[in-house]
């Protein structure tokens, strides 16, 4: 596995000095490079979308949900309400989502796709979905099933 640039000194000088099981360092290490390659690789593609994976996601919450507030896709997404706000301008401007108040609380904000953020999603989604499912094809159903397993372990870790 190639590690990252970034990675590469710091494992050097955890094993010179033995500070941890090296072996584990590395695998975690891994795991990080590996997701920054797919986490670029996906920036990539979106960006010939002129998207990035922030607004790419409003538009896809919307696509599931039709209709969400500011504070709802904030909440969905994981991503601060400012954020938020920042990505569903854009999208109002590049005409991929109405802004509309709430009929019968003029306080609400309604987000929801136009037509063109729909023709967008449905022209983006199979190939992105490909492209994900493709980033397993290496490994047997048994291994994907496997590194799940795996990963779940990892991400419960709680600090010793």
């Amino acid at each position: 596995m190639k590690l990252e640039k970034k990675y590469i000194s710091l494992a050097r000088i955890i094993k010179k000095h033995k500070a941890a099981n090296i072996l584990s360092v590395e695998a975690c290490f891994s795991i990080l490079s590996t997701g920054m390659r797919i986490d670029k690789e996906c920036a990539k593609r979106l960006s010939d979308y002129q998207l990035s994976e922030g607004r790419f996601m409003v538009l896809v919450l919307l696509f599931e949900h039709k209709v969400l507030s500011p504070q709802e896709i904030a909440t969905l997404s994981g991503v601060t309400k400012p954020t938020i706000t920042s990505f569903i301008h854009s999208l109002v401007k590049e005409k991929l989502v109405n802004k509309t108040e709430d009929i019968t609380d003029g306080r609400k904000i309604d987000i929801t796709l136009t037509k063109k953020g729909q023709d967008l999603i449905h022209r983006i989604f199979k190939e992105h979905s490909l492209w994900i499912a493709n980033i397993t094809k290496n490994l047997t159903d048994s291994e994907i099933k496997t590194l799940v397993c795996i990963l779940n372990k990892m991400s419960q870790l709680k600090d010793d």
